[in-house]
């Protein structure tokens, strides 16, 4: 099949009728025309230009196929235009799936830096929570996601985001706040603040099969989809909060958080996106979400 970039030398030549002006117009030398002309008149096995000391004349067969070449040009630059558009589509939108309580603090300031940089890019926030994200980017529902480490799907790419601790949130005067670490022994008197167990059922269930041993029995007084509302309500005496350090952003006055050693389940989240969807603008995202990175 003859290229395309050939044809295009035809059809400039044809209406140059000037190897030196027509070279010119396309931005290559003159022997090179001459070679690809030459090897496309050996190819078709047609004559196509006759060198005249003026210049070249176009052949009959010129003449007769020229303005067909010239719609073969159109066409695929038409093609080309579409895949172009394309990109320039899927570039302006991405939707990222994460829990809500991840969109207030570092990322406003990650999304405009994209926005300055993609003046056009849409990006829209899907609440999702961290075990579901993965699946969602591996099938297209979601561009990028946050999704607790370690991620299994195989087609798509797992980045560390966030790599946290829990804590446990109490009162500044509760009798706890005097030790430098808690142990999952020092739990069962209070009752616990957690998250939304369908935010994670098997993390839920794994994190109090691990604080309830020994026969303690946990009363989980509240389930919090937000952290902070935990820890306010950690204020108001319903319970202690346990969560994770990444998802805690200041404490309110009045409270103390404490890191708890041995409980496991080391809290770890990744940014997820599929293999073949990365775009300029996801790039940029993805780059600036990880130079934000602890």
């Amino acid at each position: 099949m003859i290229e395309l970039r050939i044809w295009r030398s035809f059809v400039v030549l044809a209406e140059e009728l000037n190897f030196r002006r027509a070279a010119d117009r396309l931005h290559i030398s003159q022997p090179a025309l001459t070679k690809q002309i030459q090897d496309l008149e050996a190819r078709l096995g047609v004559a196509l230009f006759r060198r005249e000391a003026r210049g070249v004349e176009p052949t009959e067969a010129t003449v007769a196929c020229l303005d067909a070449v010239r719609a073969l040009i159109d066409q695929a630059e038409a093609v080309e235009s579409r895949f172009t558009a394309s990109q320039q589509s899927a570039d302006a939108k991405i939707t990222v799936g994460m829990l809500e309580f991840f969109s207030r603090s570092t990322l406003p300031a990650v999304f405009q830096k994209v926005r300055n940089e993609f003046p056009d890019v849409r990006i829209s926030i899907v609440e999702m929570n961290t075990f579901e994200t993965a699946a969602a980017a591996a099938d297209g529902r979601i561009d990028l996601g946050i999704a607790r480490a370690p991620v299994r799907e195989q087609n798509v790419v797992a980045r560390r985001y966030r790599r946290g601790n829990w804590i446990l949130i109490m009162p500044a005067e509760h009798r706890l706040s005097e030790k430098t670490e808690i142990a999952p022994s020092d739990f069962g008197d209070d009752p616990l603040i957690f998250f939304l167990r369908r935010l994670n059922p098997e993390l839920f269930d794994g994190v109090m099969a691990a604080l309830e041993t020994d026969g303690r029995r946990i009363e989980v007084a509240y389930q919090a989809q937000d952290p902070m509302i935990g820890a306010e309500l950690a204020l108001s005496g319903i319970g202690l909060c346990l969560a994770v350090s990444y998802a805690i952003e200041k404490l309110p006055d009045g409270l103390v958080s404490r890191p708890i050693a041995g409980l496991g389940f080391e809290p770890m989240l990744d940014l997820v996106w599929r293999r073949d969807r990365m775009t300029p603008a996801l790039r940029s995202l993805v780059d600036a979400l990880l130079e934000n990175e602890v």
